[in-house]
């Protein structure tokens, strides 16, 4: 009982906290597409397709870090690595799509969620955030926690279900971060074991 309360609260929070993130993650986006003299109609530059999305996703990591390692600190003590590690993620992902995108010659513009029909995309992107970040976390996991290598696993898919979730629309974004954190959740409290219990 214990753990399902656990994962419930896990998932619950991360369906305010996601919906909010991203909400300010878009704000960041469309603030620093018009730092470059760009209105909501123009695709902008390679380079400035590329900053915008690094602090959109930059934010969306830095929320969805800020409230895991608080959650965390009940189970293993986590250090702001833990956040770092997020926005790392992101930011390394869309870089790495900024530079992709500016060698097949395609602006990502305003593209989100929200404005596409091409979410598959949209949710690879987000599915390489979530194992670069996974991958990371992993080394922090470590010396706490066994079979950690799931805890990947379940950063990839949880990221990729929260924007493929919204081929059913803008609600179904809020079933897709409660997604994200029921199967984050799950994973942590349900497929990690805790070192000094395997040990016993």
């Amino acid at each position: 009982m214990a753990r399902f309360n656990s994962t419930a609260i896990w998932a619950i929070n991360h369906l305010w906290v996601i919906c909010v993130a991203y909400v300010i993650s878009m704000i960041a986006l469309l603030f620093i597409h018009g730092a470059f003299g760009f209105s909501m109609s123009d695709d902008g530059t390679y380079f400035s397709n590329t900053l915008m999305h690094i602090g959109s996703g930059a934010v969306l990591g830095l929320g969805t870090g800020l409230l895991q390692k608080k959650l965390l600190r009940k189970t293993f003590p986590v250090s702001v690595l833990w956040v770092l590690s997020l926005m790392a993620g992101f930011i390394i992902a869309e870089t790495i799509t900024g530079l992709v995108l500016w060698k097949m010659e395609i602006y990502r513009g305003l593209i989100n969620v929200f404005n596409t029909t091409y979410h598959f995309p949209e949710a690879c992107i987000f599915a390489s955030a979530g194992l670069v970040s996974g991958i990371f976390q992993y080394r922090l996991l470590k010396p706490h926690f066994t079979k950690r290598m799931y805890w990947i696993m379940a950063s990839t898919l949880g990221w990729s279900v929260l924007i493929l979730s919204t081929y059913c629309g803008l609600v179904a974004f809020i079933a897709g971060a409660l997604l994200y954190g029921a199967i984050t959740g799950w994973t942590l409290y349900y497929i990690l074991k805790p070192k000094h219990q395997s040990q016993v």
